[in-house]
């Protein structure tokens, strides 16, 4: 079965297919050494501001919104790699709904940024990403 996103969009937000979110979620992985035709399935979900607010007490300690979190369940070679949830209200211009799909799976695929997310790795890898596969950023 070929790697793929499925993307869960309870909010109407209309912006990100399943083809999209596969492409850029394949791209970050690719570029961190896996395969990802020998991958699980991610998805993606894209909520409200409550629901993810929420997500990021419950796992984070953080009684505020935020635009992504990621969560690993099986690994990058599991059933299912893991969810990357997104709250498309809460997204920056500095960064837009594709990009948050490739800094979740980043996260999915090991990395982590720290408190200087411009100063890291993560930051140039996801912009080559991008770079590579026409995204905003």
């Amino acid at each position: 079965m070929p790697f793929s996103v499925a993307v869960l969009d309870d909010l109407g937000f209309g912006e990100l297919s399943a083809e999209r979110a596969t492409e850029l979620a394949a791209a970050a992985f690719a570029a961190r050494g896996y395969d990802p035709e020998r991958m699980g399935e991610v998805s993606v979900a894209l909520v409200d501001e409550e629901t993810i607010r929420g997500l990021n007490l419950k796992y984070r300690d953080k009684d505020a919104p935020t635009d992504v979190l990621s969560f690993e369940i099986d690994g990058p070679y599991g059933e299912m790699v893991g969810e990357i949830v997104i709250c498309p209200s809460v997204s920056s211009s500095e960064m837009g709904i594709e990009e948050l799909v490739v800094h979740g799976a980043l996260h999915l695929s090991g990395m982590d940024h720290g408190e200087d997310f411009e100063a890291s790795e993560m930051a140039a890898v996801q912009g080559a990403v991008l770079r590579d596969v026409g995204g905003g950023g």
